[in-house]
């Protein structure tokens, strides 16, 4: 979808809707699976720890960017969008730079999960739950890219932009 035409608000509710409430919701099944794989697979496959460790890392800074946008920068957006100001603009850029190291420790880590899990290819003598724990986290994977993208390709440089007409 493009986004030229459509308002900031527009923008942060697509987000909302259909990346954060997403991941929101596979969090916690996530966080079941991989200690299920751990504690079944785990001393056969050691690499399960570092899946484990490595996912719940993820976790949090997830839960801490989700939490970020929902109490300080959706909702400064919005009044943006309604009463446009520089002193809003000044505040959700400061909340946007305590982002970027989650954003930045986030990616890197899912590279390190993609790695180890061998492009989330598990092996032939998992059972159904370590399979549809490695699709499970390919598409999670895939959802967070997919939101990241969309907030650092579209939505932050539109907002630096706004900041740059004052």
């Amino acid at each position: 979808m493009k986004w030229s035409g459509e308002s900031s608000t527009d923008l942060i509710n697509h987000i909302g809707d259909s990346y954060n409430k997403y991941l929101e919701k596979e969090i916690s099944e996530l966080s079941r699976l991989t200690t299920i794989i751990l504690k079944v697979h785990g001393s056969e496959h050691k690499e399960l720890s570092k899946v484990h460790r490595i996912y719940h890392i993820i976790q949090i800074n997830l839960v801490q960017h989700i939490l970020k946008e929902q109490t300080g920068i959706f909702p400064l957006v919005k009044m943006y969008d309604r009463k446009p100001s520089k002193e809003l603009l000044d505040e959700m850029f400061e909340s946007i730079n305590e982002l970027t190291p989650f954003i930045d420790e986030t990616k890197e880590l899912l590279d390190e999960l993609r790695n180890v899990t061998d492009n989330y290819t598990a092996p032939e003598d998992g059972c159904v739950t370590y399979d549809n724990t490695y699709e499970k986290l390919a598409k999670f994977e895939s959802k967070i890219l997919e939101k990241l993208t969309l907030e650092e390709n579209v939505l932050f440089p539109r907002l630096k932009e706004e900041l740059s007409r004052y």
